[in-house]
């Protein structure tokens, strides 16, 4: 909870416990650089994707090293393709768009222009480490910060992170989407394993952030992991 200790409200498990202003900024600009990147499909391109998915999954398997999560958006039947979603772990942003730019579906001409920004995760789980349950669903949420976020989220954080220490066990991955130099904070990012969308975007409206205006753009996805990693 928040106080003069702990002004963001961190969990006490947690590493920023304790820690605000220029030793918060240090803190995350301490962790290795992760991008997310996010491709979309353009209209009318899916009869191009088994041509390509051979490039596509060798190159997907030259960055497994780098990865902590890749796989495919969906459609909410859960087959239909709708692009791809990776969190890599890389230097810059010119390596990030390297990445989306050699990716087989994106050289067959199939992506809309990629969403590319920098993640620094608060769960250190991969893909290695967690078998998906069969029962549930997975959903990538990108929550984008308006023109009023930073004196809206200090408002929040305390509320938010009681918020997500109460449902910590729904989350793959989340934390704050920031800059290429990883200093000015652009939104949050949350990867949800729930029933299905509906429950996804309750979750999503019930952080307390949503609820105090910071966001100006959320999109949800569903996604799983991808095979190439498997």
């Amino acid at each position: 909870m928040s106080s003069n200790g702990n002004p963001g409200g961190y969990r006490p498990d947690d590493p920023r416990y304790g820690l605000s202003g220029q030793a918060l900024k240090d803190y995350y600009l301490s962790l290795p650089a992760q991008f997310y990147v996010r491709s979309l499909y353009k209209p009318d391109v899916l009869h191009l994707r088994e041509g390509a998915m051979a490039t596509h999954l060798a190159h997907v398997r030259s960055y497994a090293e780098h990865i902590q999560f890749a796989g495919p958006l969906l459609a909410d039947d859960g087959t239909t393709p709708m692009g791809t979603m990776a969190i890599i772990n890389l230097t810059d942003r010119s390596a990030a768009e390297a990445y989306a730019a050699g990716d087989g579906f994106a050289k067959a001409g199939m992506f809309e222009p990629p969403r590319i920004i920098r993640f620094m995760s608060s769960k250190r789980l991969t893909q290695a480490d967690r078998e998906p349950d069969p029962q549930l669903q997975m959903f990538v949420c990108e929550c984008i910060d308006g023109a009023d976020a930073a004196a809206l989220r200090k408002k929040s954080a305390a509320a938010h992170h009681t918020y997500q220490g109460s449902i910590i066990d729904k989350y793959i991955a989340h934390g704050p989407l920031r800059s290429d130099d990883g200093v000015d904070l652009l939104g949050s990012l949350f990867v949800l394993e729930v029933a299905d969308r509906a429950a996804a975007e309750e979750l999503v409206a019930s952080e307390p952030m949503t609820a105090a205006g910071v966001f100006s753009e959320i999109n949800i996805y569903r996604w799983r992991y991808g095979k190439s990693l498997a």
